[in-house]
């Protein structure tokens, strides 16, 4: 029983302290698709100089992990971390594809976004990693496949000081508190709030809402528009500032961190002399049913796994949890008995020390 009792403990702690903070780190090679529908948005239309209303946007992200990399920077930090580039496109039309020509620009999408993230593989925020010299294996964000337009993290740079807070998941035991969550346009961390605990295709989920001041866009170069666009007909084109602001909502697997759905309220405007003009985007966007069935029920695409979190929050809470307790509660009550056995009172033997009746 003393033997039972110790193996039991030893297995709490193995499973508490040594076998979960080993399958709690994001996956290295991961690789992620979703897609988002945004119905009845209005856009600004380049090639019309007009705006649009009605349309039905389409935004496909693509993240797929750095083995390669995640292994070079964890041994250069001393600390586990992982790599994703990501890519996020965005249309008016579905399952868009990058013309074979780049000089086409009518064919580019409406919007392209393109960043490589390095994250601390445990609780998912952003670790700062430029290295200098020919090693690319640092982070950037950038809005064109140009690898010349990718912009490298500067201090002192108003378009991309690095990245900051959570970027692609939260952290493994998600806790009902405030964090801080990328946005991407304005290329900073804003506060992202726990609001309720809610279920999604009956997984368990935490929802938390962003909220996206609006504020001007840091643009690399002048954004110029015809004049008669901003009320200024008698200028052939005008520089005009570029406003953004948004809601986001966010739906969190609390074991694994792993956000299930999410939605975005976006406005964005082309303004002049501080004054609006134009709506350049205004959409409420989110996961289509697909992505998010996939990501609780698992789905293979591209003979590749991907999503499945309500399983592995189940497999992550079982040995992260109950094991520990179930085994730490048997191993107690084991040794608890031992003790009780050892310790309680003995009666001797009626007729003295040696049994005998006596005389």
């Amino acid at each position: 029983m003393i033997g039972l009792g110790v193996f039991f403990v030893g297995v709490a702690a193995l499973a508490r302290f040594y076998a979960y903070p080993a399958l709690a780190v994001a996956p290295a090679d991961q690789v992620a698709h979703t897609v988002s529908a945004g119905p009845d948005a209005t856009i600004f239309s380049i090639a019309e100089l007009k705006e649009k209303s009605g349309v039905e946007l389409e935004a496909r992200r693509t993240v797929r992990g750095d083995v390669v990399a995640a292994d070079k920077i964890s041994k250069a930090l001393d600390r586990k971390v992982v790599v994703f580039d990501t890519a996020v496109v965005t249309d008016d039309s579905k399952d868009y594809q990058f013309p074979d020509d780049a000089s086409k620009t009518a064919e580019l999408p409406l919007s392209f976004v393109q960043e490589r993230v390095v994250l601390d593989a445990h609780t998912g925020e952003a670790v700062p990693w430029n290295p200098s010299g020919d090693d690319n294996s640092g982070e950037y964000i950038a809005t064109t496949i140009e690898k010349a337009d990718r912009l490298r993290p500067d201090p002192n740079s108003p378009l991309f000081k690095g990245h900051e807070g959570l970027v692609l998941k939260f952290p493994f035991g998600t806790e009902k508190t405030t964090y801080q969550f990328w946005d991407s346009t304005l290329r900073k961390a804003f506060p992202i709030h726990y609001k309720k605990t809610d279920t999604l295709k009956g997984l368990k989920v935490y929802v938390f809402e962003q909220d996206v001041p609006k504020q001007e866009v840091a643009l690399a170069k002048p954004l110029l528009v015809p004049g008669n666009l901003v009320d200024e007909p008698g200028r052939d084109s005008v520089e005009v500032q570029r406003t953004y602001k948004n809601t986001r909502t966010l739906w969190v697997e609390p074991i694994t961190g792993a956000i299930i759905k999410g939605r975005e309220q976006q406005q964005a405007t082309i303004a002049y002399n501080g004054e609006d003009k134009l709506t350049a985007t205004q959409v409420s966007i989110e996961y289509d049913d697909a992505t998010v069935t996939k990501n609780v029920e698992g789905a293979v695409e591209n003979g590749v796994s991907e999503g499945g979190y309500q399983s592995k929050a189940f497999q992550l809470n079982l040995i992260g949890f109950w094991v520990p307790l179930v085994s730490l509660i048997l191993g107690l009550l084991l040794l608890a008995a031992v003790a009780f056995f050892q310790l309680r009172p003995r009666s001797e033997p009626v007729g003295g020390p040696d049994g005998g009746a006596g005389d």
